[in-house]
């Protein structure tokens, strides 16, 4: 993450975005033209992190890293090989653990808020809170779908991607049952149960709730919202129950890595909406996503029929 933490920068770079006086110096610019775009302050990225956060969960339950505006490759070590108790001397056990390496992409987010103009230029307005509930609102509920179902070309690689998402847990050719629901639990190694949670959409959701073995008991534990211990979370963007669909993920979510390029940018549009009475504010952020580990998410499919 990218932000700036200098109090002289954020004064700046709210006063410019009000149309009001500032030092050009203390934004790094002392040429700086009308209309430049520059990096969120810190303070108000957290504000902005928050609202996003509210939107997407893979904010709360992924892995969010941080990286620089060039492209980069990260390379990941996968899990092989075992530690062992050794007598003094001994030879330790060692393993030839393939190096698994990804591009960086930088994939960018961006929409335009409109403010009247004269609520931006009034010292008393939140117009921080503001454009930090907007965007970190619109930005959570994009990247949230391009995390499930994104192509890794124009968005970031979803875990529904069909060669680099998530494994097949569990394949079934027909609505899953209660035995379904529990091979996929036991479908993932045990070394990614510890921390695992389900993901699914709300009419999925519904329907498992109504599964009962075969002496009454639910599924689904209705006092802390669990399945078989593991909490579960919903996502607007998960398929339902259908032919051809993967409406059901179960897995370690930290593997999935949510990377945020530089940082979150605004620029004011001045002149595009001055008949309007009001001025514009161009948010931009570059993202990308990647499961870094396929093994850690299982998935139950439905088959084709």
């Amino acid at each position: 993450m990218k932000t700036i933490t200098n109090p002289s920068y954020n004064t700046a770079f709210w006063n410019y975005l009000r149309n009001q006086a500032y030092n050009a110096a203390d934004l790094g610019n002392t040429h700086a033209a009308d209309n430049a775009e520059y990096i969120l302050p810190s303070a108000s990225y957290v504000k902005f992190r928050a609202e996003a956060e509210k939107q997407n969960i893979f904010r709360r339950i992924a892995g969010v890293k941080f990286t620089g505006t060039d492209d980069k490759k990260i390379k990941v070590v996968p899990p092989t090989g075992a530690a062992a108790f050794i007598s003094e001397g001994g030879a330790i056990p060692e393993s030839d653990a393939g190096v698994l390496t990804y591009l960086v992409k930088a994939h960018k987010i961006a929409k335009i808020s409109k403010v009247s103009t004269e609520l931006a230029s009034d010292a008393e307005f939140d117009l921080e809170g503001a454009l930090a509930a907007d965007f970190g609102r619109e930005f959570g509920k994009i990247e949230e779908d391009a995390c499930i179902n994104g192509n890794g070309e124009t968005r970031p690689c979803g875990l529904l991607h069909p060669a680099e998402g998530a494994e097949t847990g569990v394949s079934i050719a027909a609505a899953p049952g209660f035995d379904n629901i529990k091979a996929l639990y036991f479908s993932l190694d045990a070394e990614y149960r510890r921390n695992a949670v389900w993901l699914m959409s709300d009419e999925t959701a519904l329907f498992l709730r109504m599964l009962k073995d075969g002496t009454g008991n639910y599924l689904w534990r209705d006092a802390d919202d669990t399945i078989h211990g593991r909490p579960v979370y919903t996502s607007p963007y998960m398929p339902g129950i259908g032919n051809n669909a993967k409406p059901v993920l179960f897995g370690d979510f930290s593997f999935y890595w949510l990377m945020e390029r530089g940082g979150v940018t605004l620029k004011p549009l001045r002149e595009k909406y001055a008949a309007q009475g009001a001025v514009g504010f161009i948010g931009t952020e570059f993202i990308d996503g990647r499961l870094v580990r396929r093994e850690a998410i299982k998935a139950l499919e439905i088959e084709a029929s």
